[in-house]
């Protein structure tokens, strides 16, 4: 009995979740118009102090980004040629975190095989640290090679389970 109702009772529950959700809104820049068409963005212009560190600015926001009705400029991402405005600095972030992390990681692990790692995680050896950041100018290669060869990942028999 109680699985016949477990059985009726997840169809019931994915159809109440399926029909009452909201349809997905399409992603227009509705709101934002050229910020030389803004009124609220020229009164903010014509109340700024008249020096080249405000007016420049103004100028260029004038003719080439779209502002929203607080009269601030806003980046909008449902082109393509705007969203190479935000893949690119994401791109350099992700490389330099990776950079760190893999070079912090190279050290730890060539400083392990020496006969005094405790003393070379105190006090940095400049060869090895040198050796570990080239390897993190490369890391997105060496990450890929790791992968691959399952060297990066650790296998489900290694690690160990709670006893709960």
């Amino acid at each position: 009995m109680m699985r016949l109702l477990r059985i009726l009772l997840i169809p019931i529950f994915v159809l109440i979740i399926w029909f009452s959700t909201v349809p997905n809104a399409v992603a227009m820049n509705t709101t934002l118009i050229p910020c030389k068409d803004s009124p609220t963005f020229q009164k903010r212009q014509n109340s700024a102090p008249d020096n080249y560190y405000y007016t420049r600015p103004f100028e260029i926001y004038s003719s080439e980004l779209l502002c929203g009705p607080d009269g601030l400029p806003h980046l909008p991402l449902d082109r393509l040629d705007r969203a190479v405005d935000v893949a690119i600095p994401i791109g350099i972030f992700l490389y330099v975190a990776g950079f760190i992390g893999w070079s912090g990681r190279a050290y730890l692990r060539a400083s392990n095989k020496a006969k005094n790692p405790e003393v070379l995680e105190i006090f940095i050896s400049i060869p090895l640290a040198i050796q570990a950041l080239s390897q993190g100018l490369l890391w997105p290669m060496f990450a890929l090679k790791e992968f691959f060869s399952g060297e990066l990942v650790a296998d489900d028999e290694s690690l160990s389970v709670s006893p709960r």
